[in-house]
């Protein structure tokens, strides 16, 4: 056998030992990842992260090390909470869910996680600016607008978050449910802001046998919404809810919501007896109509 030169030898002694050095290091570094998934289970958190940013040096394009790592910094997330604590484990988080979709890109849990935790921790301008990029490519992605949806619906900014509903049911016009999202989402929005049980109970026409009685409605509060600005989004909703009705003749759920959103309705009318009773009358028949449907299969 031919023997090796002295230099020949020092290059593969060089080679075995770099192999062996690589070898070592991913062996450590799936260790560190064992041990970080260890005390993610035995609920360890911050020790867990310790553990994972051990590996990171190791085993830096081992997927599994990201994933695991993000899921231990989602769990210390405090939806709400405005501390340092906090925001370093929403930025762990982010972090560390941007890497797995970077080495995993084909495989959309990486990207899905991401975006959840945007949402976890109310980063809605991100995600709005993410949604919006893609419209603006294909406006008719729908699973961008119900990004949009879910952003502005969160964000309690109502008047967007119907917009996009809209949208939705305008990208949809066949489908029933489509158009009954819209209306369940304003009807939502009017009983949360103004339109309660003391609302519901109140009776603006004049009594006969008291002729002299003051009525006076309930007392708002900041945020209600009232008067026209009431009586119009219960007008929308009742549009999209018609529709829905005419798609679905049988739509007992959209009934229903058509007699809720008018009594909604009638709450913008408490110092004009006459128009309230016309809404009252409106969901009333609404609601004979939902009552006449055959029940059962």
């Amino acid at each position: 056998m031919r023997r090796l030169t002295p230099a020949l030898r020092t290059f593969v002694l060089a080679g075995v030992l770099l192999s062996g050095g690589s070898g070592c290091s991913e062996l450590r570094g799936r260790r560190a990842v064992r041990e970080g998934n260890r005390l993610h289970h035995e609920g360890r958190f911050a020790e867990a992260v310790a553990a994972y940013q051990r590996a990171e040096t190791l085993t830096p394009t081992l997927p599994t090390l990201w994933r695991n790592k993000g899921l231990t910094c989602q769990k210390m997330i405090v939806p709400g909470a405005k501390t340092p604590q906090n925001q370093e484990a929403i930025a762990c988080a982010l972090a560390s869910f941007d890497r797995l979709r970077q080495l995993q890109p084909e495989d959309g849990r990486g990207q899905q996680l991401y975006v959840q935790t945007l949402f976890d921790a109310d980063r809605l301008q991100p995600l709005a600016e993410m949604y919006g990029a893609r419209l603006r490519k294909d406006p008719s992605d729908l699973e961008a607008v119900n990004g949009m949806i879910q952003v502005y619906s969160r964000g309690n900014r109502v008047e967007e978050a119907v917009g996009w509903y809209r949208r939705k049911a305008a990208l949809q016009p066949k489908d029933p449910e489509a158009q009954y999202a819209v209306g369940v989402y304003i009807w939502q929005q009017l009983f949360q802001r103004g339109g309660g049980p003391e609302q519901a109970a109140f009776d603006p026409r004049p009594d006969p046998d008291h002729l002299r009685k003051v009525t006076i409605p309930p007392a708002g509060k900041l945020g209600d919404i009232t008067g026209a600005q009431r009586a119009a989004l219960a007008d929308l909703g009742i549009r999209h809810l018609e529709r829905a009705v005419e798609l679905r003749p049988r739509y007992d759920a959209a009934m229903t919501y058509l007699n809720l959103l008018h009594r909604q309705k009638s709450f913008a009318y408490f110092h004009q007896p006459a128009r309230w009773q016309e809404c009252v009358d409106a969901a009333e028949r609404w609601r004979r109509r939902a009552a006449t449907l055959p029940r059962g299969p």
